[in-house]
Protein backbone atom coordinates (compact mmCIF):
# COMPACT_ATOMS: atom_id res chain seq x y z
CA UNK A 1 0.00 0.00 0.00
CA UNK A 2 0.90 3.34 -0.65
CA UNK A 3 0.35 6.25 1.55
CA UNK A 4 0.18 10.14 1.24
CA UNK A 5 -0.18 12.08 4.16
CA UNK A 6 -1.62 15.82 4.04
CA UNK A 7 0.11 17.34 5.21
CA UNK A 8 3.44 15.17 5.03
CA UNK A 9 4.63 17.00 7.98
CA UNK A 10 3.94 19.23 10.55
CA UNK A 11 6.59 21.55 12.57
CA UNK A 12 5.40 21.98 16.18
CA UNK A 13 3.78 18.37 16.52
CA UNK A 14 6.02 14.66 16.20
CA UNK A 15 2.26 12.68 15.69
CA UNK A 16 3.40 12.22 11.98
CA UNK A 17 6.69 11.25 12.51
CA UNK A 18 5.62 8.90 15.39
CA UNK A 19 2.45 7.09 13.67
CA UNK A 20 4.87 6.46 10.50
CA UNK A 21 7.54 5.31 12.03
CA UNK A 22 5.47 2.35 13.49
CA UNK A 23 3.94 1.39 10.34
CA UNK A 24 4.63 -1.91 9.08
CA UNK A 25 6.85 -2.17 6.48
CA UNK A 26 4.19 -3.28 3.65
CA UNK A 27 3.15 0.05 4.03
CA UNK A 28 4.89 2.53 1.94
CA UNK A 29 4.33 6.27 3.05
CA UNK A 30 5.03 9.51 0.63
CA UNK A 31 6.39 12.59 2.94
CA UNK A 32 7.16 14.95 0.16
CA UNK A 33 5.50 17.85 -0.05
CA UNK A 34 1.81 17.42 -2.42
CA UNK A 35 3.44 19.31 -5.02
CA UNK A 36 5.83 16.55 -5.85
CA UNK A 37 3.75 13.32 -5.20
CA UNK A 38 -0.02 14.39 -6.22
CA UNK A 39 -0.29 13.44 -9.69
CA UNK A 40 1.62 10.21 -9.07
CA UNK A 41 -0.66 9.30 -6.51
CA UNK A 42 -3.80 9.69 -8.74
CA UNK A 43 -2.03 8.14 -11.58
CA UNK A 44 0.02 5.11 -10.51
CA UNK A 45 -1.69 1.71 -10.16
CA UNK A 46 -1.86 -0.52 -6.83
CA UNK A 47 -3.12 0.55 -3.81
CA UNK A 48 -3.28 4.76 -2.66
CA UNK A 49 -4.35 6.21 0.23
CA UNK A 50 -4.88 9.74 0.93
CA UNK A 51 -4.17 10.14 4.84
CA UNK A 52 -5.78 13.57 5.90
CA UNK A 53 -4.71 15.02 9.01
CA UNK A 54 -5.11 19.06 8.85
CA UNK A 55 -6.24 21.15 5.84
CA UNK A 56 -7.17 24.44 8.01
CA UNK A 57 -3.95 26.10 6.01
CA UNK A 58 -5.45 25.37 2.61
CA UNK A 59 -8.72 26.76 3.27
CA UNK A 60 -8.57 29.60 5.65
CA UNK A 61 -8.19 33.33 4.69
CA UNK A 62 -9.94 36.39 6.28
CA UNK A 63 -11.69 37.25 2.98
CA UNK A 64 -14.83 35.65 2.47
CA UNK A 65 -14.88 35.14 -0.70
CA UNK A 66 -11.04 33.88 -0.96
CA UNK A 67 -12.38 31.62 2.16
CA UNK A 68 -15.24 30.18 0.10
CA UNK A 69 -13.15 29.48 -3.29
CA UNK A 70 -10.32 27.60 -1.31
CA UNK A 71 -12.94 25.37 0.29
CA UNK A 72 -14.33 24.80 -2.88
CA UNK A 73 -11.51 24.10 -4.34
CA UNK A 74 -10.03 21.84 -1.74
CA UNK A 75 -13.43 19.70 -1.94
CA UNK A 76 -13.23 19.33 -5.93
CA UNK A 77 -9.58 18.40 -5.58
CA UNK A 78 -10.47 15.84 -3.58
CA UNK A 79 -13.57 14.91 -5.75
CA UNK A 80 -10.66 14.04 -8.08
CA UNK A 81 -8.57 12.36 -5.58
CA UNK A 82 -11.91 9.45 -5.11
CA UNK A 83 -12.43 9.48 -8.22
CA UNK A 84 -9.03 8.25 -9.88
CA UNK A 85 -9.31 5.54 -7.34
CA UNK A 86 -7.44 6.81 -3.90
CA UNK A 87 -9.15 6.10 -0.99
CA UNK A 88 -9.42 8.54 1.55
CA UNK A 89 -9.00 8.90 5.22
CA UNK A 90 -9.68 11.97 7.92
CA UNK A 91 -7.90 11.63 11.25
CA UNK A 92 -10.36 14.27 12.94
CA UNK A 93 -7.65 16.00 14.62
CA UNK A 94 -10.28 19.16 14.89
CA UNK A 95 -13.38 19.65 13.77
CA UNK A 96 -13.38 22.82 13.07
CA UNK A 97 -10.46 25.62 12.79
CA UNK A 98 -9.36 26.93 16.02
CA UNK A 99 -8.80 30.38 14.69
CA UNK A 100 -11.86 30.10 12.44
CA UNK A 101 -12.31 33.46 10.06
CA UNK A 102 -15.84 32.22 8.56
CA UNK A 103 -17.92 29.59 10.68
CA UNK A 104 -20.23 28.87 8.59
CA UNK A 105 -17.95 27.97 5.64
CA UNK A 106 -15.68 25.72 7.83
CA UNK A 107 -18.85 24.00 8.68
CA UNK A 108 -20.15 23.40 5.16
CA UNK A 109 -16.64 22.73 3.84
CA UNK A 110 -16.13 19.88 6.75
CA UNK A 111 -19.88 18.40 5.92
CA UNK A 112 -18.25 18.35 2.13
CA UNK A 113 -15.24 16.49 2.68
CA UNK A 114 -16.22 14.03 5.34
CA UNK A 115 -18.98 13.03 2.40
CA UNK A 116 -15.69 12.01 0.19
CA UNK A 117 -13.66 10.42 2.89
CA UNK A 118 -14.15 6.36 2.78
CA UNK A 119 -13.63 6.78 6.43
CA UNK A 120 -13.03 8.51 8.91
CA UNK A 121 -10.87 8.38 12.36
CA UNK A 122 -11.68 10.26 15.92
CA UNK A 123 -9.80 9.89 19.26
CA UNK A 124 -12.57 10.05 21.28
CA UNK A 125 -15.73 8.46 21.42
CA UNK A 126 -18.02 11.99 22.12
CA UNK A 127 -16.31 13.29 19.09
CA UNK A 128 -17.41 10.19 16.42
CA UNK A 129 -21.24 10.91 18.45
CA UNK A 130 -20.53 14.41 17.62
CA UNK A 131 -20.11 14.17 14.00
CA UNK A 132 -23.07 11.45 13.81
CA UNK A 133 -25.51 13.83 15.20
CA UNK A 134 -24.44 17.12 13.05
CA UNK A 135 -23.44 15.65 9.67
CA UNK A 136 -24.91 13.35 6.69
CA UNK A 137 -23.34 11.19 4.13
CA UNK A 138 -21.10 9.80 7.11
CA UNK A 139 -18.48 7.26 6.67
CA UNK A 140 -17.24 4.62 8.86
CA UNK A 141 -16.17 6.16 12.05
CA UNK A 142 -13.41 4.29 13.75
CA UNK A 143 -12.03 5.27 17.34
CA UNK A 144 -8.29 5.20 17.45
CA UNK A 145 -6.71 7.09 20.25
CA UNK A 146 -3.45 9.28 20.25
CA UNK A 147 -0.63 7.39 21.24
CA UNK A 148 2.49 8.46 22.86
CA UNK A 149 5.69 7.91 23.32
CA UNK A 150 6.86 5.83 27.09
CA UNK A 151 9.45 8.75 27.28
CA UNK A 152 7.44 11.69 25.65
CA UNK A 153 9.85 14.35 26.80
CA UNK A 154 13.43 12.28 27.52
CA UNK A 155 14.51 11.25 30.89
CA UNK A 156 12.98 13.50 33.70
CA UNK A 157 14.83 15.57 36.16
CA UNK A 158 14.39 14.97 39.90
CA UNK A 159 11.82 17.72 41.30
CA UNK A 160 14.51 19.12 43.28
CA UNK A 161 16.81 19.42 40.53
CA UNK A 162 14.56 20.99 37.93
CA UNK A 163 13.27 23.64 40.00
CA UNK A 164 17.15 24.35 41.44
CA UNK A 165 17.88 24.99 37.26
CA UNK A 166 14.65 27.02 37.10
CA UNK A 167 15.35 29.13 40.16
CA UNK A 168 11.94 28.21 41.63
CA UNK A 169 11.52 27.98 45.58
CA UNK A 170 11.91 24.39 46.53
CA UNK A 171 8.74 24.67 48.48
CA UNK A 172 6.13 26.87 46.56
CA UNK A 173 3.05 25.54 44.87
CA UNK A 174 3.96 25.74 40.90
CA UNK A 175 1.68 25.31 38.01
CA UNK A 176 2.54 24.99 34.38
CA UNK A 177 0.92 25.65 31.09
CA UNK A 178 2.73 24.24 28.64
CA UNK A 179 1.99 24.19 24.35
CA UNK A 180 1.50 26.40 21.93
CA UNK A 181 -0.11 30.14 22.91
CA UNK A 182 -3.04 30.35 21.28
CA UNK A 183 -6.55 32.34 21.22
CA UNK A 184 -8.17 28.72 22.26
CA UNK A 185 -6.07 27.46 25.04
CA UNK A 186 -7.87 30.14 27.09
CA UNK A 187 -5.33 31.26 29.23
CA UNK A 188 -7.34 34.26 30.59
CA UNK A 189 -8.81 32.07 32.87
CA UNK A 190 -6.00 30.91 34.22
CA UNK A 191 -4.90 34.92 34.32
CA UNK A 192 -7.98 35.62 36.24
CA UNK A 193 -7.42 33.01 39.14
CA UNK A 194 -3.80 33.43 39.43
CA UNK A 195 -4.24 36.51 42.41
CA UNK A 196 -6.46 34.82 44.51
CA UNK A 197 -3.67 32.46 45.26
CA UNK A 198 -1.11 35.02 45.95
CA UNK A 199 1.39 31.78 47.28
CA UNK A 200 1.45 29.90 44.36
CA UNK A 201 3.46 30.42 41.38
CA UNK A 202 2.49 29.85 37.50
CA UNK A 203 4.45 29.61 34.49
CA UNK A 204 3.11 29.82 31.02
CA UNK A 205 5.36 28.42 28.77
CA UNK A 206 5.47 27.87 24.92
CA UNK A 207 5.83 29.11 21.13
CA UNK A 208 3.21 32.39 20.65
CA UNK A 209 1.93 31.03 17.62
CA UNK A 210 -0.87 33.90 17.44
CA UNK A 211 1.15 37.62 18.37
CA UNK A 212 -1.57 39.34 18.90
CA UNK A 213 -3.00 36.87 21.26
CA UNK A 214 0.82 37.07 23.41
CA UNK A 215 0.55 40.46 23.49
CA UNK A 216 -2.87 40.84 25.48
CA UNK A 217 -1.40 37.56 27.44
CA UNK A 218 1.67 40.68 28.00
CA UNK A 219 -0.73 42.77 29.18
CA UNK A 220 -2.60 40.85 31.18
CA UNK A 221 0.26 39.64 33.34
CA UNK A 222 2.46 42.50 33.12
CA UNK A 223 1.48 43.69 36.83
CA UNK A 224 1.25 40.03 38.44
CA UNK A 225 4.44 38.86 40.54
CA UNK A 226 3.15 35.15 40.99
CA UNK A 227 3.38 34.85 36.77
CA UNK A 228 5.94 34.12 34.80
CA UNK A 229 5.97 34.12 30.64
CA UNK A 230 8.37 32.50 28.57
CA UNK A 231 7.02 32.41 25.07
CA UNK A 232 9.09 30.34 23.40
CA UNK A 233 9.40 27.19 21.59
CA UNK A 234 10.94 24.60 24.13
CA UNK A 235 12.69 21.30 23.08
CA UNK A 236 12.68 17.88 24.88
CA UNK A 237 15.00 18.42 27.35
CA UNK A 238 13.64 22.10 28.27
CA UNK A 239 10.04 20.84 28.46
CA UNK A 240 11.25 17.66 30.91
CA UNK A 241 12.71 20.03 33.30
CA UNK A 242 9.56 22.38 33.27
CA UNK A 243 7.56 19.56 33.71
CA UNK A 244 9.47 17.91 36.42
CA UNK A 245 9.61 21.63 38.90
CA UNK A 246 5.38 21.47 38.53
CA UNK A 247 2.77 20.21 41.39
CA UNK A 248 0.61 20.38 38.34
CA UNK A 249 0.26 21.13 34.33
CA UNK A 250 -3.45 23.04 33.52
CA UNK A 251 -4.49 23.52 30.32
CA UNK A 252 -7.86 25.19 29.84
CA UNK A 253 -9.55 25.07 26.80
CA UNK A 254 -12.13 26.79 25.73
CA UNK A 255 -13.24 24.94 23.31
CA UNK A 256 -11.09 21.31 21.96
CA UNK A 257 -11.52 18.17 19.62
CA UNK A 258 -8.34 16.50 21.05
CA UNK A 259 -5.18 17.59 23.29
CA UNK A 260 -1.70 16.23 22.25
CA UNK A 261 -0.13 17.82 25.09
CA UNK A 262 -2.03 16.09 27.27
CA UNK A 263 -1.91 12.72 26.01
CA UNK A 264 2.12 13.34 26.69
CA UNK A 265 1.90 15.02 29.66
CA UNK A 266 0.20 12.46 31.39
CA UNK A 267 1.90 10.08 29.75
CA UNK A 268 5.16 11.74 31.35
CA UNK A 269 3.01 10.58 34.93
CA UNK A 270 2.45 14.38 35.11
CA UNK A 271 -0.60 15.62 37.21
CA UNK A 272 -3.18 17.57 34.80
CA UNK A 273 -6.42 20.26 35.79
CA UNK A 274 -8.61 19.93 32.71
CA UNK A 275 -12.00 21.52 32.12
CA UNK A 276 -15.08 19.33 31.92
CA UNK A 277 -14.82 19.35 27.77
CA UNK A 278 -16.22 16.05 26.88
CA UNK A 279 -12.74 14.71 25.31
CA UNK A 280 -11.31 15.70 27.87
CA UNK A 281 -13.37 13.58 30.58
CA UNK A 282 -13.17 10.87 28.52
CA UNK A 283 -9.32 10.89 29.44
CA UNK A 284 -9.23 12.60 32.17
CA UNK A 285 -11.08 11.02 35.89
CA UNK A 286 -11.02 13.66 38.79
CA UNK A 287 -8.77 12.74 41.20
CA UNK A 288 -8.06 9.14 39.57
CA UNK A 289 -5.72 9.81 37.44
CA UNK A 290 -6.04 14.35 36.88
CA UNK A 291 -8.21 17.23 38.14
CA UNK A 292 -11.19 18.68 36.69
CA UNK A 293 -13.02 21.74 37.10
CA UNK A 294 -16.13 23.56 35.19
CA UNK A 295 -15.78 24.82 32.19
CA UNK A 296 -15.13 28.80 32.57
CA UNK A 297 -14.82 28.95 36.11
CA UNK A 298 -12.72 30.44 37.70
CA UNK A 299 -13.60 29.48 41.09
CA UNK A 300 -14.01 25.76 40.30
CA UNK A 301 -10.40 26.02 39.03
CA UNK A 302 -8.78 27.76 41.73
CA UNK A 303 -10.48 24.86 43.85
CA UNK A 304 -9.28 22.03 41.61
CA UNK A 305 -5.80 23.93 42.28
CA UNK A 306 -5.78 24.20 45.37
CA UNK A 307 -6.68 20.21 45.71
CA UNK A 308 -4.16 19.35 43.52
CA UNK A 309 -1.48 21.33 45.97
CA UNK A 310 -3.42 19.64 49.20
CA UNK A 311 -2.72 16.15 47.99
CA UNK A 312 0.30 14.83 49.57
CA UNK A 313 0.83 11.67 47.00
CA UNK A 314 0.65 13.57 43.84
CA UNK A 315 3.39 10.53 42.45
CA UNK A 316 -0.15 8.31 42.63
CA UNK A 317 -2.09 10.39 40.60
CA UNK A 318 0.71 10.57 37.33
CA UNK A 319 1.32 6.68 37.59
CA UNK A 320 -2.56 6.37 37.37
CA UNK A 321 -2.07 8.91 34.27
CA UNK A 322 0.36 6.87 32.75
CA UNK A 323 -1.07 3.84 32.99
CA UNK A 324 -4.02 4.63 31.54
CA UNK A 325 -2.50 5.42 28.35
CA UNK A 326 -0.92 1.90 28.58
CA UNK A 327 -2.79 0.49 25.50
CA UNK A 328 -2.44 3.55 23.35
CA UNK A 329 1.01 3.32 22.91
CA UNK A 330 2.53 4.56 19.07
CA UNK A 331 3.75 0.52 17.87
CA UNK A 332 -0.72 0.00 19.21
CA UNK A 333 -1.33 2.78 17.78
CA UNK A 334 0.02 2.43 14.55
CA UNK A 335 -1.29 -1.28 14.41
CA UNK A 336 -5.07 0.10 14.31
CA UNK A 337 -4.35 2.53 11.74
CA UNK A 338 -2.54 -0.44 9.12
CA UNK A 339 -5.74 -2.93 10.06
CA UNK A 340 -8.27 -0.24 9.42
CA UNK A 341 -5.95 1.01 5.53
CA UNK A 342 -5.86 -2.48 4.66
CA UNK A 343 -10.02 -2.82 5.17
CA UNK A 344 -10.78 1.11 3.27
CA UNK A 345 -7.99 -0.42 0.49
CA UNK A 346 -10.34 -3.21 0.29
CA UNK A 347 -13.51 -1.57 -0.26
CA UNK A 348 -14.77 -1.93 -4.06
CA UNK A 349 -16.52 1.87 -4.00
Amino acid sequence: MHIYPFPPRLAQSPYLDALYAQLPVDASVDRRSPRHFFWRMLLSRGQRLFHLHFFDAVVQHPNRIVCWVRSTAWVFLLMLVRFCGVRIVWTVHNLQPHECFHPDIATRTVGRVIRQCHALTVHHHCTKQRIQKEYQGVPSIHVIPHGHADAPFGPMPTRAGARASLGLDPDVPVFLYMGMIRRYKGLELLIEAMPLLPQTMLIIAGHPADKQYLSEIHQRTARSINISLHPRYMNDSEAACYLAACDGMILPYTQITTSGMLVAAMAAGIVCVVPNLPPLIEQVRDGENGFVYLHGNATSLIAAMERVSATPRRDIIGHNARASLAAHTWPQVAGLFHALFVTVLRQRT
